[in-house]
């Protein structure tokens, strides 16, 4: 691995400039973050609700392979059975000659040796307020499927402009599960692709175009285009195959005629679920709820990351200006800055979750104020409770002192008839 190291500097102007402008971009984040989370909620609850709709309509059908009922044309419809793309569908990788058999898809993946940077930066505070910036570069060999800009890279460590071949997508037009046919938005959702292995049918001879026929080597399971696969060198290409057999898929969407479309529920949501395998109507949409609870939670935290970004890039002006004080000024910008991440971190998440909360609100009222009065009742319960409690440690501690102030009076009084007895 090659790398080389790079020193830079930065005034205490330069940081200030950047740091206002910085702020404007914080302000547009923090104002963003609100509609997201808004707009998150509201898909979720449209998601849930036009799933609980689909769950009570979908209606089975039980063998794939019977004649199509036009009395469930344009209704939910539920199906389990064997995607096959038939003897004259089957897809083919015109430039490789590549047809495997018995298959849905086909993808040619094509990666070519290139160089990669890798770039790691120290930043220091200097006097005055600027800081000084260490960026350590190194580049390392490796195999991609795309191109890598090395426009910037180092003398030495430059890659190809483009790739020979690139990857495709071969697939099985039409596929058919019993008499029904797979539309496109179905057939775009069969994604679960493993390697190919060779049935012996490769050929450098099978190959369109005369550069590769010069160029490529039956390699594995794939090509080899370069003079040494064991010692690869920049430019260097290597061909491999993935594929999608045929077999079970279960699946929910409308009939349209001999085919499919999304359904379109009352909450304007739209229905059109599939997976590989054997999976029943109710597993189905439980594997789509699943989905939104992931996408819901995953939205959130962007919302409450893009709020906490831009206040702190609102806030890293006083940070950059405390830098400048002689002597003190690095420790007190350091100490305001963790400080101002962490009040950031808190504001964040309370406004993250009160417009999470105001979101219900719109979206579900009556549910909400439910929700919101149990919370209440609950907290009221905990309060009544905890000074029920209270009053019973104060008369606890009252009848202490009493007992206390009893025995001390008996102490009292005997010592007094000991005094007169002697």
């Amino acid at each position: 691995m090659r790398s080389h190291t790079v020193v830079t500097y930065t005034s205490w102007g330069q940081r200030v400039q950047s740091s206002c402008c910085g702020v404007f971009v914080g302000v547009a984040l923090f104002a963003g973050s609100f509609p997201l989370l808004t707009w998150n909620e509201g898909r979720s609850i449209e998601r849930y609700e036009s799933l609980e709709e689909g769950r009570k309509n979908v209606v089975a059908i039980a063998n794939p392979a019977d004649t199509i009922d036009s009395s469930l044309e344009g209704k939910l419809v539920y199906m389990s059975g064997k995607a096959e793309g038939g003897a004259d569908a089957t897809p083919y990788d015109p430039t490789f000659g590549v047809s495997p058999s018995n298959t849905l898809k086909l993808k040619r993946v094509a990666e070519m040796y290139q160089w990669e940077q890798n770039k790691s930066s120290h930043t220091t505070k200097t006097e005055g307020g600027g800081t000084r910036t260490e960026t350590t570069y190194s580049y390392n060999k490796k195999w991609s499927d795309h191109v890598i800009d090395s426009t910037f890279y180092s003398e030495g460590h430059h890659n190809p402009s483009y790739m020979p071949y690139t990857s495709q997508t071969f697939t099985a037009s039409p596929i058919t599960v019993g008499s029904h046919y797979l539309s496109q938005g179905l057939v775009d959702k069969i994604n679960w692709y493993s390697d190919w292995s060779s049935d012996g049918s490769l050929s450098v001879d099978n190959i369109a175009d005369d550069y590769g026929k010069e160029t490529a080597k039956v390699y594995g399971n794939g090509f080899y285009l370069g003079c040494c696969p064991g010692s690869p060198v920049i430019g260097d290409e290597k061909i491999s195959f993935q594929y999608i057999p045929e077999g079970e898929v279960s699946f929910v969407a409308a009939q349209m005629g001999e085919s499919f479309t999304s359904y379109s529920t009352k909450r304007g949501g739209s229905l059109l679920l599939l997976r590989s395998g054997y999976h029943t109507a109710g597993n189905l949409f439980l594997l789509a709820e699943r989905d939104n609870i992931v996408v819901t939670w995953l939205v959130r935290f962007g919302g409450f990351l893009m709020m906490f970004l831009g206040l702190k890039m609102v806030s890293h002006p006083l940070e950059v200006v405390l830098d400048r004080i002689p002597c003190i000024g690095r420790f007190a910008g350091d100490l305001i800055g963790g400080a101002s991440g962490i009040m950031t971190c808190i504001v964040a998440a309370a406004l993250s979750t009160l417009t999470i909360a105001i979101a219900w609100l719109a979206y579900r009222p009556f549910f909400s104020i439910m929700l919101l009065g149990v919370v209440g009742g609950l907290v009221y319960m905990m309060k009544k409770r905890a000074a029920s409690k209270l009053g019973d440690r104060q008369d606890s501690f009252n009848d202490a002192r009493n007992i206390s102030g009893t025995c001390k009076n008996r102490q009292r009084r005997l010592c007094l008839e000991c005094v007169l007895f002697f």
